[in-house]
């Protein structure tokens, strides 16, 4: 290990082979990081707290620390972190606000410049926050989602896998696997997330299946029932759709133009 001799190590930290601790940064009680795991100078990490290995964490990052929750304290949950993530400048993790609960980051994260995952919050793997991109408490996130700069979701929202936000975007509903939200109100499916779902290496027979599910659930009009009547559960990718659809308890943006509020 290599700490720098003005970094503050609390002794009920325990820290992995070849970990780097930069000047001025502080590692709390109740802090276990994994080997070769990089903390820049003055990061904060708070515990409980667990990070997995081979992450580096930038300037001034913030990992661990108490729910932005006013009026109340007492005991908080924790944190635990994945394995290979980064968490560039001034980015933050809170811990969960429930003594019993975790907020869960998963592997292979790019947490840009100032973006913020709020209390209570279970991100996926190789997931993007752009700069500034802000996570209120208790979102889901799926696998390979990317947030463009300056986004925000809602407290509650969920965002499936493959999905893309587009920069400057309120969420407030959920957001179906595989789509691309773009803007501010009204929001709106902008289409497939194309890129995405190539890059993920998606065999083309089942892209061309999310496509005719994404054509009868928010291209087609009437209820929700009759919609899903014409999807052609083909493919995994379809039924996680679907799933996913189903699952909501916010709502699914997309949805609204002729289904009925009850039946989502």
């Amino acid at each position: 290990m290599r700490i720098h001799a003005t970094a503050i190590v609390d002794p009920g930290a325990r820290l992995g082979a070849d970990v780097e601790v930069g000047p001025y940064a502080v590692i709390g009680k109740d802090v276990v990081v994994g080997a070769r795991t990089r903390i820049g100078p003055h990061a904060c990490l708070m515990g409980p707290l667990e990070i997995g290995e081979d992450n580096v964490i930038c300037f001034s990052a913030a990992l661990g620390h108490d729910p932005q929750i006013k009026g109340r304290g007492g005991d908080w949950g924790a944190t635990r972190i994945g394995s290979r993530n980064v968490f560039r400048e001034f980015s933050q993790v809170h811990r969960s606000m429930k003594p019993d609960g975790v907020t869960l980051v998963g592997d292979d994260g790019l947490f840009m410049a100032a973006s913020h995952v709020g209390h209570d919050c279970v991100i996926g793997n190789n997931i993007v926050l752009c700069n500034g991109v802000l996570l209120s408490g208790h979102v889901e996130v799926g696998d390979r989602v990317f947030f463009s700069g300056n986004s925000a979701i809602h407290q509650f929202a969920r965002v499936g896998e493959l999905a893309m936000i587009g920069g400057l975007t309120g969420i407030s509903r959920d957001v179906p696997p595989y789509c691309m939200v773009v803007g501010d109100r009204p929001r709106t499916l902008t289409g497939l997330n194309r890129v995405g779902l190539k890059r993920a290496g998606i065999p083309a027979a089942s892209v061309d299946a999310i496509k005719d599910a994404f054509r009868a659930l928010f291209r087609t009009e009437g209820p929700l029932k009759e919609r899903l009547a014409l999807v052609r559960r083909t493919t995994p990718e379809v039924e996680r759709l679907l799933a996913f659809v189903l699952s909501s308890r916010r709502g699914v943006i997309g949805l609204a133009a002729g289904a009925d509020e009850e039946e989502r």
